[in-house]
């Protein structure tokens, strides 16, 4: 028999032309370069989202803790006489004095007004850190204060009333409905003690409830004791000051990592046992700082039942209250630009910005730099001052 042999194919074995596989490869790092693009597009956007939530959350954040302080300026306790205010502004950085941090009780709110975006608070001259206590810190120096931000004061009680041993130099207010007392915590005794300059004998104050008992000693006063709140509110440069106190230095306005305004406050505390003003830094990236003041002027008449005049309405708003004015400031208006910590690549914000109402407003010119920008802004009634010129209907 015969057999023929036959060709075996060797097609289903032959590799790639080198025209396929160039082909392929060009194929392969377009769908790549697709891949990388999408890949970048979207880090380059959750990036971006990130940066305005925290942006958003700052300023936000920053506006929840003056608002509520803002709020409740003006509450000590039982005590709620608010006659006869200080004919000027009460020195903001008191903390030895009870007898001035007494008299500042009557001045709840005291602001300070930049006049110009170039310029610090120290160019106003009602702000004059040689006049305060805290002069010999350098708290406020123009290294420390950014410019074109105003200053806000603001004087409360401690919502919850002390229960339990005072902190030794803490600064505490006891009052009833007639009487408000400023006193030093002293630990050791577990007392509230007086000093001689607020009463002749400095005699301990015990820490008793209100109402007085009839067989009381003279020496004892009765009535809640809390925490004497004072907080200034600023802008630094610099989130964390290297400068004695935590101040802001020349050296911390050249890093780039930590330049980024912020805003502060200035707290009356204790530190080891002595009575101090503490900076302690709030928020970071608070460009500016600006504020206006509502008042309460009409009916011009004092009302016998509110033994005030106005009728805790609002009349006209001022950018800077004479010191006679500050009695009758029943609204803050606060404004606050807030710039990104982080430069936004490809983005130059254009866009100029308007705080305030008074006058026009502060106007901010377009910075032309790559960081994202907004405005926050809220108007907040101190309940403690307006409440008590509501008219009776």
């Amino acid at each position: 028999m015969y057999f023929r042999e036959l060709p075996i194919s060797t097609s289903k074995y032959s590799g790639l032309s080198l025209i396929e596989l160039m082909v392929a490869l060009a194929i392969s790092s377009v769908l790549m370069l697709g891949l990388v693009a999408s890949f970048k597009s979207s880090s380059d956007a959750h990036r971006q989202l990130e940066r305005a939530g925290d942006l958003i959350e700052n300023g936000r954040y920053a506006m929840s803790i003056i608002g509520e302080d803002v709020s409740t300026a003006g509450y000590f306790g039982y005590y709620y006489d608010q006659s006869n205010p200080p004919t000027t502004l009460a020195d903001p950085c008191e903390t030895s004095s009870l007898t001035n941090l007494t008299a500042a009780i009557k001045m709840p709110i005291e602001g300070y007004n930049a006049a110009s975006l170039t310029q610090t608070i120290l160019a106003n001259p009602s702000f004059d850190p040689s006049t305060m206590t805290c002069d010999d810190k350098g708290l406020f120096t123009a290294a420390n204060l950014a410019p074109g931000s105003d200053v806000l004061v603001v004087r409360r009680a401690d919502t919850e009333a002390l229960d339990g041993v005072p902190v030794t130099g803490q600064i505490y207010i006891q009052s009833n409905s007639d009487e408000i007392k400023v006193l030093l915590g002293n630990s050791s005794a577990g007392t509230v003690n007086e000093t001689s300059t607020n009463t002749a004998d400095g005699s301990a104050q015990t820490i008793k409830k209100y109402p007085k008992a009839a067989s009381s000693p003279a020496n004892t006063y009765y009535g809640d004791v809390r925490k004497y709140h004072v907080d200034v509110y600023f802008v630094a440069p610099c989130i964390t000051g290297s400068g004695t106190n935590g101040v802001c230095t020349a050296a911390d306005a050249a890093n780039s990592k930590n330049n980024i305004p912020t805003l502060k406050r200035l707290e009356l505390t204790t530190v080891g046992g002595a009575t101090t003003m503490q900076i302690v830094p709030l928020v970071e990236g608070i460009e500016y700082f600006k504020l206006e003041y509502g008042l309460d002027t009409s009916p011009a008449t004092v009302n016998a039942m509110t033994k005030s005049i106005g009728d805790s309405i609002p009349d006209s708003y001022v950018t800077s209250p004479t010191a006679s004015q500050w009695a009758n400031v029943v609204s803050v208006r606060i404004y606050i630009l807030a710039r990104a910590s982080d430069k936004t690549d490809g983005y130059v914000d254009s866009k100029t910005y308007t705080l305030g109402t008074v006058s026009g407003g502060t106007f901010i010119a377009a910075a032309n730099d790559p960081y994202n920008r907004h405005v926050f802004s809220a108007e907040v009634r101190p309940m403690d001052l307006a409440g008590r010129r509501e008219i009776p209907q």
